[in-house]
């Protein structure tokens, strides 16, 4: 069930959009003299037009990314000699027995975030982390995409090792831990998403790991941000992103893995 929720459970993916629509259209079906579900339509139909927006889906992301921040020096990083890229999807395909994966939007962010703060901080180690959580449907690990990225952006390819046992962001901090052990890292540089940031660091620490975060950008250098009321893809997926969070940090708070706020 939890991997079920955790696959479809996003506003903006169609079996929740479906869901909403169908009740809103059998509860007028059934009750169209009622005022209430002509509420509810226009609840629902207002909700998605304001995550859409640059303004909604501030908003919504704040409290999770207004600690977060970006390592700019040596400084900042306090001392930390390791960095940590944690996987945000990829995708992948096998035709004719020929294997390739590209990364999500996210994900490229990071690992070009993550190739950024290496070279800034000079860093002796980067850690690619993520497995295979789907399977099913993806045929090779996020940290072998992951670690082809961040290669090509400049880091050397013996400076790079691969987690990619991990399925959570629980057990990454988990394998990250174990496959460090015996390897003299002071500090780490946490590498994902600005939503993603303080549940990993969190659950990071709760493994005993003196992390520090530094976040992805929303966006590639130079690209102009959307004006705050106009509904966009961009905008939409970063209301997906702190819903899942929200719904993350409430089932590990409720398991004991983080402090409650």
């Amino acid at each position: 069930m939890l991997e079920f929720l955790k696959a479809y459970s996003r506003p903006s993916l169609p079996l929740p959009m479906a869901v909403a629509l169908a009740i809103g259209a059998i509860w007028l079906w059934r009750r169209g003299a009622s005022r209430a579900p002509r509420v509810y339509v226009a609840l629902v139909a207002s909700c998605y037009a304001l995550a859409a927006m640059p303004l909604g889906a501030s908003l919504l992301a704040w409290p999770l990314v207004r600690t977060a921040s970006r390592i700019e020096s040596r400084q900042d990083a306090g001392g930390a000699d390791t960095i940590v890229l944690l996987g945000g999807g990829v995708a992948t395909a096998t035709v004719g027995g020929r294997t390739a994966g590209v990364p999500t939007a996210s994900s490229l962010l990071r690992a070009l975030e993550a190739a950024r703060v290496f070279n800034v901080i000079g860093a002796r180690l980067l850690i690619a982390s993520g497995g295979t959580p789907r399977p099913d449907r993806q045929a090779m690990s996020e940290s072998a995409v992951l670690r082809r990225i961040v290669v090509e952006a400049g880091v050397p390819p013996g400076d790079v090792i691969e987690e990619s046992r991990s399925t959570t962001t629980a057990g990454q901090a988990a394998f990250v831990r174990e496959l460090i052990g015996g390897r003299n890292v002071r500090r780490i540089v946490v590498v994902t998403s600005p939503t993603h940031m303080r549940r990993a660091l969190e659950l990071f620490r709760s493994e005993q790991l003196d992390a520090v975060g530094s976040m992805a950008p929303l966006r590639s250098d130079g690209s102009p941000a959307p004006p705050l009321l106009l509904p966009n893809v961009e905008s939409l997926a970063l209301s997906d992103d702190a819903t899942y969070e929200y719904a993350a940090l409430a089932y590990y708070w409720t398991r004991g893995r983080l402090r409650g706020r």
